[in-house]
């Protein structure tokens, strides 16, 4: 019984997961698209901290700001790797690894 659902779940990852949305885009394409934007403006924005805070010459205020930026970013990195990981864990044939 709990082969069968197994069988059934996987089979229906693996065609929704070729299923063509967008143009012929697949989910994983959609999913490693995504990872690949997120991971690009985190990185944007963590340079733009960086700079802010180089900028700011001793303004303890927008030092914070700064700061904060960097922060957001690093946690939006850490959003998108433990997205990755629950969907890996979960099934990796979502990820079609």
């Amino acid at each position: 019984m709990i082969k069968a659902a197994s069988a059934q779940s996987l089979n229906l990852v693996q065609s929704l997961s070729g299923t063509g949305i967008l143009g012929g885009m697949s989910i994983n394409d959609i999913f490693t698209w995504a990872i690949g934007i997120g991971g690009g403006v985190a990185l944007a924005i963590m340079i733009f901290g960086g700079v802010m805070y180089i900028a700011s010459a001793g303004n303890s205020s927008r030092q914070g700001d700064a700061k904060d930026r960097i922060k957001a970013a690093i946690y939006g990195l850490i959003l998108l790797a433990v997205g990755y990981l629950i969907l890996n864990t979960i099934n990796p044939a979502i990820l079609g690894r």
